[in-house]
């Protein structure tokens, strides 16, 4: 049994492939993190799930700190970054995404050379922008968290300044991105960008920035349970989706391969030169913080009854 985060037609992909190979049905359930979080909370006296892919980190460091999960090192791992991974074992990056900063090439704020996180902050971009709900999106609650350790208290009167502004906040990816793709936003804040990168290739008036103080990375770890049914057919599992026809597919779904040796896609590489500079993220202090954090932004700047700045009043 295998739980994941999306992209959905990735992992139906490596299951598909994994089942042909090696003779082994799969049952999967593939949905959002928080709906996987949500499920495996639900069986937790009653496992169902043998092995698990999140979009998060610290929803794997989470399920580590509960005793939840099974500590196996994957065959080919050495092939992979050793920051990627839990130290101790009990998590590894199956690949990774960066959230940024999504623009339609069309509009102003994309004749800037350069786009900080700061831009869609204020005036005139912030009035056309939206934000994914970081209590909704895995990857932008992780983008959230984030952005908080780099920034402290100064995170509050920004976002705030923000919303008064007219930053918007949108209840999933595809609701931003559509927004986006039709003309409602200039811009989408903290947006993970595979989705992005997915689109692009249907919709050219896309554009996929990196602010050049640093961009998130969220890895997508892959865990076994440790109340697993089946520990062999599991770590057989974990193995594959190290393995270079797995990676393939990684890449190929615009996400950057954890593996050494497999290019990321022509798009990916299109839309940045290298690896853009990447915000540090302390996993242990993230954490700690994450349930006050996401439950304080919620409260202080999504449902807060921010007055509008006077060029944003509807008359």
């Amino acid at each position: 049994m295998v739980y994941s985060a999306g992209p959905r037609p990735l992992i139906e992909h490596i299951v598909r492939e994994f089942e042909t190979r090696q003779g082994v049905e799969i049952e999967l359930f593939a949905a959002t993190t928080g709906q996987v979080m949500a499920k495996l909370e639900a069986e937790r006296y009653r496992n169902r799930a043998d092995v698990v892919v999140f979009a998060s980190e610290l929803a794997a460091e989470a399920l580590k700190r509960d005793g939840r999960l099974r500590p196996y090192r994957p065959a080919e791992i050495a092939r992979t970054p050793d920051d990627w991974h839990d130290p101790d074992g009990y998590f590894h990056a199956t690949a990774a995404a960066l959230v940024g900063i999504a623009v339609r090439a069309d509009r102003a704020v994309a004749e800037a050379a350069e786009i900080d996180w700061s831009d869609l902050m204020h005036p005139p971009y912030a009035e056309r922008a939206v934000m994914l709900s970081p209590s909704r999106s895995g990857a932008t609650g992780d983008f959230l968290v984030n952005f908080a350790q780099v920034r402290g208290e100064a995170l509050w009167p920004e976002f705030i300044e923000a919303r008064s502004h007219g930053l918007d906040f949108a209840a999933a990816n595809s609701q931003a991105i559509g927004g986006l793709a039709t003309g409602a936003y200039d811009a989408i804040l903290g947006v993970v960008d595979y989705l992005v990168l997915r689109q692009q290739e249907r919709n050219a008036d896309l554009e996929m920035r990196y602010p050049a103080s640093g961009a998130a990375m969220v890895r997508r770890p892959i865990v076994i349970l440790e109340e697993t049914r089946a520990p062999d057919r599991a770590e057989a599992f974990v193995d594959f989706y190290f393995s270079e026809p797995a990676q393939q597919a990684v890449a190929e779904h615009h996400l950057i391969p954890a593996r050494d040796g497999v290019d990321v896609n022509p798009t990916r590489q299109a839309a940045y030169t290298g690896v853009p500079p990447v915000l540090e993220l302390n996993r242990s202090k993230a954490l700690a913080a994450q349930n006050r954090l996401l439950r304080q932004f919620q409260l202080e700047v999504e449902r807060a009854r921010i007055p509008r700045s006077p060029r944003n009043r509807q008359p």
